[in-house]
């Protein structure tokens, strides 16, 4: 089925929705339990079981662990992202309609200040906490209209300079966040209309443009001159800012995108460690690198991290020390973290007690080894150590009364 096509499920779709709902019942919420959201999954996956099985499954845990059914209290919040950076979300179309408009002004966003705010986790995490409330809006309707619905994303470069900072941006915090986006909210974007572009959008668009699948790609245009009569082809004007050709107050309905400033640059929190304490993990270019810790159920833990050049970690669980890699339980899928001037924090709550698999991969570099700095604390602010803590590959970090205040 074509993603701008909007039709009620057809009876070959509903047979697989059903055979998609039973194996996954042991998992799935009755507030996620929709049609509509099984067959997103299925499209996603070219309508395959086994695949939609398999990937919603994983997706639903991470809905458990982060709450994400109830009130997303398992997200971290960034009041940066949520101020300076925040989508605008209209609402439908045109009366009854079957697209909701969401507007991106990327272009008077401070990027670069942005990324000198913000934490990676958190600012991800605020990322979901729109497309959560996106998704709410997208099941408000489909209930509504009986048909699934989609998101008519407005990007606009309005004002956006040219810096040469851009690509390495577009290329890494940007390909990256939308990248995890992409894997948690399938077939949510219909389409992407690129409006007020700069001459030069096409060497971004160029770095840009690999990293997506060839159906992504197909989503997204670039209009001509009359690009508000095209826009207005999707959308009835009433629904519509002025700044599009509608009649909506653009002051209103779009956020005030201002700069970030500079006071609001990341600086080290109140309780967290001292960098000194970090444990140094040397990776080589093309390798990877596992630290193993003991946890208990139900217990949260805080890994502060810090890197500066791009770093794939996920976490895997087993019930033994020694386990061979077809043993282990992939508990937090693989995501890659960019490199920025921020400590990170990711806060994980085992749900058994057992081993777990903090492995690093060094995907990014050909040649050169990269270094990640990693402490871990249990929710009482106490050291909890890895297994294999005298790796030499692992250089130990000062203790809290030596290091610098």
């Amino acid at each position: 089925m074509p993603p701008n096509t909007a039709v009620s499920v057809p009876d070959e779709h509903a047979a697989l929705i059903n055979q998609v709902r039973s194996q996954v019942k042991d998992l799935i919420s009755p507030f996620y339990d929709t049609k509509f959201n099984i067959l997103r999954w299925l499209q996603a996956n070219e309508y395959s079981v086994s695949k939609t099985v398999h990937q919603m499954r994983k997706h639903l845990k991470w809905r458990k662990q982060r709450k994400l059914d109830e009130d997303c209290s398992g997200l971290q919040k960034s009041e940066i992202k949520d101020q300076y950076a925040s989508l605008s979300i209209l609402g439908p179309n045109r009366k009854r309609g079957d697209r909701l408009i969401v507007v991106d002004q990327a272009g008077k966003i401070d990027i670069n200040g942005v990324m000198k705010s913000v934490q990676p986790t958190e600012y991800v995490h605020s990322i979901f906490r729109q497309f959560e409330e996106i998704l709410r809006q997208l099941m408000k309707m489909e209930e509504e209209l009986g048909t699934q619905c989609y998101v008519y994303l407005i990007f606009d470069l309005d004002g956006l300079d040219f810096d040469p900072s851009l690509l390495g941006i577009v290329n890494g915090p940007f390909r990256v966040s939308w990248q995890l986006v992409g894997t948690h909210y399938r077939e949510f974007i219909d389409r992407v209309m690129v409006v007020n572009a700069p001459s030069y959008v096409n060497m971004l668009w160029s770095a840009f443009c690999v990293f997506l699948p060839e159906n992504a790609r197909q989503k997204i245009f670039f209009p001509g001159s009359n690009w508000v009569e095209e826009i207005k082809e999707f959308c009835d004007a009433d629904y519509l800012p002025e700044k599009y050709g509608g009649t909506m107050s653009s002051s209103l309905v779009l956020k005030d995108i201002k700069p970030v400033p500079k006071h609001l640059y990341w600086k080290p929190r109140p309780g967290y460690p001292n960098i000194d304490q970090f444990h140094r993990v040397s990776i080589p270019a093309g390798k990877s690198r596992t630290l193993i810790y003991f946890l208990k159920a139900d217990n949260k833990v805080n890994f502060y991290n810090h890197n500066e050049d791009d770093i794939t970690f996920c976490v895997l669980f087993s019930e033994k020390t020694n386990a061979k890699d077809n043993e282990l339980e992939a508990v937090v899928q693989p995501i890659q973290k960019c490199g920025l001037p921020s400590i990170d924090v990711f806060d994980y709550e085992p749900e058994q007690t057992g081993y777990y698999h903090l492995r690093l991969t060094n995907e990014a570099s050909w040649l050169l080894p990269s270094t990640y700095r990693i402490i871990v604390h249990d929710a009482n602010g106490i050291e909890i150590k890895a297994v294999n803590q005298n790796e030499k590959w692992i250089k130990q970090g000062v203790s809290p009364k030596t290091s610098k205040k």
